[in-house]
């Protein structure tokens, strides 16, 4: 019973992050608008990208990517799925991360919309480092159940 208490618990925190941030790349509140050109500058900012049109492409994809992987983390027959594409980002943001602080940009990371500050390498790291264990949690105890199923 405690066992079944913590997973929901991470995957009620990992579903918070995951549906915050891309709801806050999709709409500005503070500004009534959509989030869109905000976050394609900020995928710019990293200088990943060989094409603005594919920056503007992620901005327009990866946030609803970010939502309806958060909301089918509690749907049974997604939650495998959801838990592996929630990994599969984090470890993307990560990388990105490291890539960009390695080449020394000073960037805003558009993580949860446009009001953050500069960004601070080290705590953006270990935040994404602990949600990456969170998730993998989650992905390893999807798996298992999968396997016993089948």
């Amino acid at each position: 019973m405690v066992g079944k208490i913590r997973i929901f618990v991470v995957r009620a925190v990992v579903a918070v992050v995951f549906l915050y941030a891309g709801v806050m790349k999709i709409w500005d509140f503070k500004h009534g608008r959509s989030a869109t050109p905000d976050f394609t500058v900020a995928i710019q900012h990293f200088e990943l990208l060989p094409n603005p049109d594919l920056a503007v492409a992620l901005a327009v994809y990866l946030p609803w990517l970010e939502v309806i992987a958060a909301l089918a983390l509690f749907v049974r027959r997604l939650a495998l799925g959801a838990a592996t594409a929630i990994s599969g980002m984090t470890v993307v943001f990560l990388v990105a991360l490291a890539s960009a602080w390695h080449r020394g940009l000073d960037i805003s990371c558009g993580c949860f919309g446009k009001d953050e500050s500069s960004t601070d390498y080290r705590t953006l790291l270990v935040r994404d480092g602990l949600l990456l264990a969170a998730a993998l949690t989650l992905l390893w105890h999807e798996a298992r159940k999968v396997k016993t199923v089948g």
